[in-house]
């Protein structure tokens, strides 16, 4: 963006499904920002918006680009097979686009957006929203430089089930790849073990899956991720040989547990407050300034979007 900041940032949106109208209302809460034009197939009066929200709703979808090439950057959040097509065309109108998880349906799909924002001087991120989460931001540098001798992270969301289409890898448990990747570090060759539940269908159809990592950092990670009618959880609980740490990722809190001689630099407070807010917080400092501020690049999702389809391919194989 040019040194001549605008007085209100102009935010373009496509799509106002559950995710879409969350992220409409908080980007117009924030000050100095303006959601200026909004693109759904449905109705406006079917979307979850205010009276002045429906207003700025077109079903046109040439109506909302040229409307679009006046804003300072959008948010793609529509169903995962147009987010390919819907950020290329807003890359293409000049703007800095903030997608949805997963960024595309193919791995590949991530670099070529990557290279085509590059050529147009564009940033473009993906929203994993965990990033931002005040438990995790308060315990990353922990979880990251302690001899940890293995890390669990739960993740169980039966409302997951209403989502037709996603897999539970690619709907779940890519928000866990994404933190691993971003706390720990990992690659593809990191994979060591994936599994379903026990009389479980494989692939698409499973509802829970276990996998077992290898970080950069040293230590062995399991996710279990599961869309069984249990209880909501989001935690991760890390052991070493002479303590742990819990955090809980749901409820925003963290505990450690090491004998007073033993005990490593406690991690800072958890500040609480919505990590969806401090996301649009980041995206809007990105497009003032150029640089990441923890958002996931394209190279990034393209990595993290890679393990989700080696899970799957090994949960095919595995049926």
């Amino acid at each position: 963006m040019s040194a001549s900041a605008p007085e209100v940032l102009r935010v373009a949106v496509a799509g106002a499904g559950r995710m879409g109208a969350r992220h409409i209302r908080t980007f117009n809460a924030l000050e100095g920002v303006e959601v200026s034009v909004i693109y759904d197939p449905r109705p406006a009066t079917e979307c979850d918006l205010s009276d002045a929200m429906q207003g700025r709703c077109t079903q046109s979808y040439r109506a909302f680009l040229e409307q679009a090439r006046r804003a300072d950057m959008a948010v793609v959040a529509g169903p995962t097979a147009t987010h390919f097509g819907v950020t290329r065309d807003l890359i293409g109108c000049g703007l800095s686009c903030l997608v949805e998880k997963p960024m595309t349906v193919r791995p590949r799909e991530c670099l070529m957006l990557g290279r085509l924002a590059r050529a147009h001087g564009t940033g473009l991120f993906c929203a994993h929203i965990e990033r931002f989460n005040s438990a995790l931001q308060a315990t990353a540098g922990l979880l990251r430089d302690h001899p940890w001798e293995e890390v669990n992270i739960t993740r169980h969301n039966p409302d997951s089930a209403r989502l037709s289409g996603d897999s539970i890898v690619t709907d779940l448990m890519i928000h866990d790849l994404d933190i691993v990747q971003h706390v720990m570090g990992l690659t593809p060759e990191a994979l060591l073990g994936v599994e379903s539940g026990p009389g479980q269908s494989a692939g698409e159809g499973a509802d829970h899956v276990a996998v077992r990592l290898q970080t950069d950092a040293g230590y062995p990670v399991t996710l279990s991720t599961g869309r069984l009618p249990d209880s909501r959880q989001r935690v991760i609980h890390a052991r070493g040989a002479k303590g742990s740490l819990h955090v809980d990722l749901l409820n925003g809190g963290h505990d450690l547990q090491f004998a007073p001689q033993d005990l490593p630099a406690d991690p800072a407070d958890s500040t609480g407050g919505d990590a969806l807010t401090r996301q649009a917080q980041a995206m809007v400092c990105s497009v003032m300034d150029g640089q990441s501020h923890g958002l996931a690049s394209a190279e990034q999702s393209w990595q993290t979007l890679t393990l989700c389809q080696l899970i799957e391919q090994r949960l095919w194989l595995a049926s």
